[in-house]
């Protein structure tokens, strides 16, 4: 049984067409939310106006970003045409397959960049000597490309496997391995927490050495923290779709109305996990907001200056008509 509904519904009904609008309707500002909140983190990082976002931590958000931005540009525009399509036409656009292995694609990146950031949030915490040293940009983009070439080819099996197969599979690696990294990671973490915190009242308080020690562990306990959030958004967009996939698949009870909001909830869950990604950061991290921020007042400036050339090239061109009509 598919993400769009071919089975087993396909051959028996067509959703209703207030179920597919609802979905388009939704797609498009899941869309719009998506691109929008990953596009500036991308341009905040790459563009870094305040120089103080270049970190092989911030590559691994760039990651993220990017698979996300690939389901706002690719996954939901074809969501939008297909069940727009569905509910104008009463068929599909295209076969499934042009649909499917982009949107595997994108949510296997996506996953795999948040398990990424996981582990980099794991090695900064419980080895950060080894980690300041060892982790260069050279091998975060190592690991960035590792992940792009098996998301970009493990869900070629679908073209073996079929749909009903692969989504399985998908789901028992790629969501729950993923989900296991990040919860056994975490428990990690927040033991070395516990124990560092134990130590914070054997400090010199007035020892600025101490002092800056205090002020790393607060930071790196904010991102952390931040990350929590992430596993908690994972975690609420996620299992409600893989719930959702089960229904789909082995619901021989349901109505094939229930079927095809399940479908659709499963599909739309995943994209609002994209879209809301890039929030997080903007709302719990300083420095992306301050670099969001000067971004668009260097965008405004810009906008002002070329206005300012243009009136100037203008009044300069009506100085010359005068000059040569007198």
């Amino acid at each position: 049984m598919s993400l769009f509904g071919e089975y087993p519904c396909i051959n028996e009904t067509i959703p209703p067409s207030y179920i597919s609008y609802t979905t388009a309707t939704v797609s498009v500002v899941m869309s719009l939310v998506t691109m929008t909140g990953n596009i500036l983190v991308v341009l905040a990082i790459f563009i870094d106006p305040n120089r103080d976002l270049k970190s092989p931590f911030n590559y691994f958000v760039a990651n993220l970003a990017f698979a996300d931005l690939l389901v706002g540009f690719v996954v939901d525009p074809l969501s939008v045409a297909f069940h727009l399509s569905e509910g104008i036409a009463k068929k599909y656009p295209t076969e499934l397959v042009y649909i499917h292995i982009p949107y595997f694609v994108s949510s296997t990146a996506s996953v795999l960049s948040l398990a990424a950031l996981t582990v980099d949030r794991f090695w900064a915490i419980t080895s950060p000597l080894s980690y300041r040293v060892k982790l260069s940009a050279k091998r975060t983009a190592f690991v960035a490309a590792g992940i792009w070439a098996f998301s970009l080819s493990f869900p070629f099996i679908y073209l073996l496997t079929g749909y009903l197969t692969y989504s399985f599979v998908f789901l028992h690696t790629v969501i729950i391995a993923t989900f296991l990294v990040m919860l056994l990671t975490y428990v990690k973490i927040f033991r070395v927490f516990r124990d560092q915190v134990k130590q914070w009242d054997s400090l010199d308080h007035a020892n600025s050495d101490s002092q800056a020690k205090r002020q790393a562990i607060r930071w790196e306990q904010k991102v952390t923290k931040t990350f929590m959030i992430m596993l908690a958004l994972f975690l609420a967009c996620y299992l409600p779709s893989c719930v959702c996939i089960y229904i789909t698949n082995l619901c021989s009870t349901c109505s094939c109305n229930f079927i095809h909001w399940a479908r659709d909830a499963h599909f739309l869950l995943i994209l609002a996990n994209s879209g809301v990604n890039p929030f997080v950061y903007a709302w719990r991290f300083e420095n992306f907001r301050k670099a969001i921020a000067k971004l668009f007042r260097n965008i405004k400036c810009f906008g002002h200056s070329r206005s300012r050339k243009v009136d100037f090239n203008n009044l300069a061109m009506e100085s010359t008509s005068s000059s040569q009509s007198n």
